[in-house]
C-alpha cells in the first residue's frame, strides 16, 4: 500500500504542476501571439522550437549541476546528454555512448568536503538555472516583438518551468529526483556521507577500476542508515554488486535480499534485481528466477538491449533455464556490442568474467 501510496503521490504532484504551468502559459504567455496567423508553417516551426528548447534546457539543467558543483569545490567527473557522454579518465576527457533509463542526462562531480550545503546546491543547480533561464526568456519575451522569436521563448520558458519544477519538488518516481535527494539530506543529515561515498565510487569508476580494487571503507554506511533512502540504497546495492564480483555469494544474497524486500526506489530494485537473478544462474542446482522477476521485470529485461547487467542475466536466461543457445548468441551480442560504449572499463572485465562463468555452467 506504501509503495501504491508514493506513485499515486508523484503522479498527483506532476499533473498539479502542470495544470498550473498550462494556465500559467495559457492565460499568459499566449497572449503575446497573433493567434490568427497561426497556420502549418507556424506549427511545425512550433514542434521544431519545442524540441530545440528541450535540448538546450536539459543541457542547461545538467550544466548547471556543473557549474554549482564547481562553485562548491568539486572536480569534474563526467557530463552526459541523452547517450552522449563526456568523462574524464585520469588526465583525459573521453567520449563515451551511454544512455541511463529515465534520465535526459546526467553529470557526475568528484565532491570534496562533507558540508551539507554543498551537496544541496551541486543537487539544485540544475533546477535553478532552469527557472533562471526561464525567467531570463520570459523577459526578452516581453521586450521583443517578433511572433517567431516569443515563440521559441515560449518554448524556452514552459520546458524550463517543467523541468526546474519537476526537479525541485521531491518525487521518488523511477529514479528519485534532486529534489527528493536534498529531501533525504535534510531529514537525514547523516546521509551527506552517502552521497560523498556515492560521487567517489563514480570517479573510482569512471577511472576504470574493477569491484576488487575499489575500497570496501567506500560501502560501508554509517550506522543506523534508512536503507529505503535513496542514498543509502545506492552505497547499499553497490556493496552487494562487489560481493557479487568477489564471487562471495552467500553474503552478497544476504546483503541483496535484506535490500530487496524494502521499499526501495525502482532503479536501484531493478539493479538488486539483476544481481540476484545472477546469484542464483551461478548458484543454483534448479534455478528459479521467477522469485525475483515478476511480470513486469521480465518485460523490461526484454526490451533492455544497452543494459549490460540485464543482457548478462538475459544470456544466462536463455542459456541456462530457456536452454536456447541461439538466442543466448543474440543476448551476446548485444552484450558485447553495449559493452564496446559502457563508461566503466573495470565493471566491463567483471561482467566479461561473469560471462565465461555461466558458459562454464553450460558445460
Amino acid at each position: 500500500m506504501k509503495k501504491i501510496n508514493k506513485k499515486t503521490k508523484n503522479i498527483l504532484v506532476q499533473l498539479l504542476v502542470g495544470l498550473l504551468l498550462g494556465l500559467f502559459l495559457g492565460g499568459f504567455l499566449v497572449s503575446m501571439f497573433e493567434l490568427e496567423r497561426f497556420g502549418i508553417d507556424i506549427m511545425i516551426y512550433f514542434l521544431i522550437m519545442a524540441v530545440v528548447a528541450y535540448l538546450l534546457q536539459i543541457i542547461i539543467h545538467e550544466g548547471g549541476h556543473c557549474l554549482f558543483g564547481l562553485l562548491s569545490g568539486f572536480e569534474f567527473i563526467s557530463f552526459r546528454i541523452g547517450s552522449y557522454m563526456w568523462m574524464k579518465d585520469q588526465d583525459k576527457i573521453k567520449f563515451k555512448r551511454y544512455r541511463l533509463a529515465g534520465t535526459g542526462g546526467q553529470c557526475l562531480m568528484k565532491p570534496v568536503g562533507s558540508k551539507l550545503e554543498a551537496y544541496c546546491l551541486y543537487c539544485a543547480g540544475g533546477g535553478i538555472c532552469n527557472l533562471l533561464v526561464s525567467l531570463i526568456f520570459l523577459i526578452l519575451g516581453l521586450v521583443f516583438h517578433d511572433m517567431l522569436f516569443h515563440i521559441f521563448c515560449f518554448c524556452m520558458v514552459g520546458i524550463g518551468l517543467l523541468l526546474g519544477l519537476l526537479n525541485l519538488i521531491p518525487l521518488d518516481a523511477d529514479i528519485p529526483n534532486d529534489g527528493y535527494n536534498i529531501y533525504c539530506l535534510l531529514k537525514e543529515k547523516a546521509s551527506v556521507q552517502s552521497i560523498y561515498q556515492q560521487l567517489m565510487l563514480a570517479k573510482e569508476l569512471s577511472d576504470g577500476k574493477r569491484w576488487k580494487e575499489i575500497d570496501e571503507k567506500l560501502l560501508e554506511l554509517y550506522e543506523g542508515a534508512d536503507l529505503t533512502n535513496p542514498l543509502n540504497t545506492c552505497i547499499e546495492a553497490s556493496k552487494g554488486a562487489r560481493l557479487v564480483a568477489l564471487r562471495k555469494y552467500d553474503e552478497a544474497k544476504k546483503c541483496l535480499e535484506n535490500l530487496y524486500q524494502k521499499d526501495i526506489s525502482t532503479i536501484y530494485r531493478t539493479s538488486v534485481m539483476y544481481d540476484l537473478v545472477l546469484i542464483e544462474l551461478l548458484t543454483s542446482d534448479d534455478i528459479n528466477v521467477d522469485q525475483y522477476m515478476d511480470s513486469k521485470m521480465k518485460k523490461r529485461m526484454n526490451r533492455e538491449k544497452s543494459d549490460i547487467s540485464s543482457l548478462l542475466d538475459q544470456f544466462g536466461i536463455d542459456l541456462l533455464v530457456n536452454k536456447d543457445e541461439e538466442q543466448a548468441m543474440v543476448d551476446l551480442k548485444y552484450f558485447n556490442d553495449a559493452c564496446k560504449t559502457y563508461p566503466s572499463e573495470g565493471i566491463v572485465e567483471d561482467m566479461k568474467e561473469f560471462i565465461n562463468l555461466l558458459e562454464e555452467r553450460k558445460m
